[in-house]
C-alpha cells in the first residue's frame, strides 16, 4: 500500500488552465498516484458536473476519502490548493448540459411522493443524467474513428462478458444486418482468447467491460494489441484499465441510485455507433439491410 505521504512526482508544474485540462493532467499521473488521491482523480475524472456545484467535503463524502486528499490531489498538479482547481470547472457548470424547469419540478415531485414513485424519479434522473453527460463529453473525431476502423477491418470481435454481454450481443446483432465480418465472442462454452487467438493486424476488437472491470476482458485487448489489431474499449471511465490500454476509448456514465449499473447511456452509445456505421457503409450497408429485413418477412417470422 502506497504511504499516504509519499512523495509524488509531477509531469508539469503549471497549473491547466481549464476542465479539460484538469482532467487530461489527472489522467496522466493517474498510474502514479497513491491509493486515496488515486480514488480523488477518479471521481474527479467522472463527475467533473460536481466539482463546481459541490463543496469539497459533499465530494469527499461521494467519493469515501479524506477532505484532504483533494487539496493534495489539487496541488500535486499544479495550483495552489483546492478551490484554485475548483475555479477551473466554473464554466463548466455554466455552460454545461443542464436540466429543463419542468425535467427538475417532475423529478421533484416524484421524491416527494416516496415509495416506488420516488424511486421511480431517482432512476429516470440517473438515466437522464447519464446519457446527457454521454452525449456531451463525446468526441466527434473519436466516434468517427472508431467507425473508420471498423468499417475498413477484415474481421471486428465485439467482446463482452456478464452484464456487457448483452450489451455486445445487441450491438452485433444489429451491425451484421448490414455488415457481415461483425463476429460476436465469447461463443457459447469458450473462453475470449479462444475466439481471438487469430486475430491479427487487419482486425479489430471492439471489448466492453464496466467496474468492477473483468480480466477476461483486459487480457483479450492485450493480446489483440499484442497481435497488432486495433482496439477500442467501451467503459464508464477515462481512468479505466480498458480506457488506458485500448488504442481508442469510448466512455459512458453507468451511475445510479440502485444497486445495478445503469445501461441506458451505453445501449445509446452502441446504437450511435451502429448508426454512424450505416452511413459510413454507404449504399452497400444499405442494400445489406434490406436483404436482411426481406428475407424474414418472406420467412414469416415476424406477425403483421
Amino acid at each position: 500500500m502506497s504511504q499516504p505521504n509519499k512523495p509524488l512526482a509531477l509531469i508539469d508544474t503549471r497549473p491547466p488552465q481549464s476542465q479539460e485540462a484538469v482532467v487530461e493532467r489527472l489522467l496522466a499521473v493517474y498510474d502514479d498516484l497513491p491509493g486515496q488521491l488515486q480514488i480523488s482523480a477518479r471521481y474527479l475524472i467522472d463527475h467533473p458536473h460536481e466539482v463546481g456545484l459541490q463543496s469539497m467535503r459533499t465530494l469527499a463524502t461521494n467519493a469515501d476519502v479524506h477532505p484532504n486528499s483533494f487539496v493534495r490531489l489539487a496541488r500535486h498538479i499544479g495550483f495552489d490548493g483546492y478551490d484554485a482547481m475548483r475555479e477551473r470547472f466554473r464554466d463548466f457548470v455554466r455552460g454545461g448540459v443542464g436540466s429543463s424547469p419542468d425535467r427538475v419540478r417532475w423529478l421533484q415531485d416524484m421524491a416527494k411522493k416516496g415509495g416506488s414513485a420516488e424511486i421511480l424519479g431517482s432512476m429516470a434522473s440517473a438515466c437522464l443524467e447519464n446519457t446527457e453527460r454521454m452525449f456531451e463529453q463525446q468526441s466527434i473525431q473519436d466516434l468517427d474513428k472508431a467507425v473508420d476502423w471498423m468499417a475498413a477491418s477484415k474481421r471486428v470481435f465485439v467482446l463482452g462478458l456478464g452484464l456487457a454481454y448483452p450489451l455486445a450481443y445487441n450491438f452485433w446483432y444489429v451491425a451484421r444486418m448490414g455488415f457481415d465480418h461483425f463476429i460476436l465472442t465469447p461463443r457459447h462454452g469458450s473462453q475470449p482468447s479462444d475466439d481471438i487467438i487469430r486475430i491479427d493486424e487487419d482486425d479489430c476488437l471492439l471489448a466492453m467491460t464496466f467496474q468492477p472491470y473483468r480480466r477476461e476482458t483486459l487480457a483479450a485487448v492485450r493480446l489483440a494489441k499484442a497481435r497488432g489489431a486495433k482496439t477500442i474499449g467501451v467503459t464508464d471511465s477515462n481512468a479505466s484499465a480498458l480506457c488506458r490500454e485500448s488504442d481508442l476509448g469510448l466512455v459512458s456514465p453507468t451511475h445510479t441510485p440502485q444497486f445495478f449499473h445503469s445501461n441506458s447511456a451505453v445501449t445509446a452509445l452502441l446504437e450511435s455507433l451502429c448508426a454512424l456505421l450505416v452511413v459510413r457503409g454507404g449504399e452497400r450497408a444499405t442494400a445489406a439491410i434490406e436483404a436482411f429485413n426481406t428475407a424474414r418477412w418472406e420467412a414469416q417470422i415476424y406477425e403483421d
